[in-house]
């Protein structure tokens, strides 16, 4: 009888998921019970992001002794609401998104990649266009077609959407046509096809793709370049437990020179927190941009 009773009580548990090892599982406060979700924004091809990622998602398994799945959104916005959900635990965002997110989820930066290539915490948003074009400034784009990223895209829409505004540019005005390709790949083969004259995407983007054949180095041009954009960040939800939080970081900061989402080899995870993007604040404010409604536009209220 009284081993029928422990059973029984065992059975209980296991269903309110108070037995010990249920129990860490959901206090991690992780989307599944012993799984890590780590989401990505669609800044690349999603099949070739995940599977360069892999090599961290197994050293970050190992460290936290969980199993990681990865996640890469139709979307920027997407990743964002999965985030605002607590779909995914995880995230490497650039940094719009991620002050994006910051108004939508409870999340916070931790880290902040610093790549193989330049061993800088910070890269760069270009402006792109055919060697042969015609334009070879923002003032020449007037009456052609350009392409931006994504509403959410840091180098490839809110930095440029930055310097149209200070060169008096208004892009749905003054350029033939505009049009939002997805992702940065996307923009550079939209240019190096002829589908569109001009886009904005990050430099560090059209070198891996010079790399991978996407585009013809000798056949490109870059008409413009921004100032140093703070690297992506890595961030997590605040929900996680204390102790998962430590050992995500601690993983982090211990992986050197691996591929990892779209930055390439990162040389290295530097500790950062979210006053890290308040330059990037800076500039959606002088933009007038609503953060609460995905980077759009606030509209001026009639006098």
């Amino acid at each position: 009888m009284k081993r029928i009773f422990t059973l029984a009580v065992s059975a209980l548990l296991l269903a309110l998921g108070t037995i010990p090892g249920a129990m860490a599982a959901k206090d991690d406060g992780t989307a599944k019970p012993g799984v890590l979700m780590v989401g990505f924004i669609p800044a690349e091809d999603a099949r070739a992001m995940i599977r360069q990622s892999k090599p961290i998602a197994d050293k970050l398994a190992k460290a936290i002794g969980m199993k990681v799945e990865l996640f890469v959104g139709s979307d920027y916005n997407a990743t964002i609401e999965a985030l605002r959900a607590g779909h995914i635990d995880v995230a490497l965002l650039g940094p719009f998104s991620y002050v994006l997110a910051t108004t939508q989820a409870d999340v916070e930066a931790f880290a902040i990649t610093v790549t193989a290539k330049t061993m800088q915490p910070g890269y760069h948003s270009i402006i792109i266009t055919l060697k042969d074009s015609p334009i070879n400034s923002l003032m020449d784009i007037k009456g052609r077609t350009y392409a931006f990223v994504d509403p959410g895209s840091t180098s490839g829409y809110m930095v440029p959407s930055a310097f149209f505004e200070r060169a008096g540019i208004v892009p749905e005005r003054d350029f033939k046509q505009v049009m939002y390709s997805g992702g940065h790949d996307a923009s550079i083969v939209a240019v190096a096809e002829g589908k569109v004259e001009a886009a904005s995407v990050a430099d560090r983007i059209l070198e891996r793709a010079f790399a991978k054949g996407l585009a013809d180095r000798k056949k490109i041009k870059v008409i413009w370049q921004s100032d140093l954009i703070p690297n992506n960040p890595m961030l997590y939800r605040k929900a996680l437990s204390e102790s998962l939080k430590k050992k995500i970081r601690d993983a982090f900061f211990g992986f050197k020179n691996l591929a990892f989402g779209e930055m390439g080899t990162v040389a290295r995870f530097d500790p950062a927190t979210d006053k890290t993007y308040d330059v990037i604040r800076k500039i959606a404010s002088a933009l007038n941009l609503d953060l609460t409604k995905k980077g759009e536009k606030k509209k001026k209220k009639k006098k």
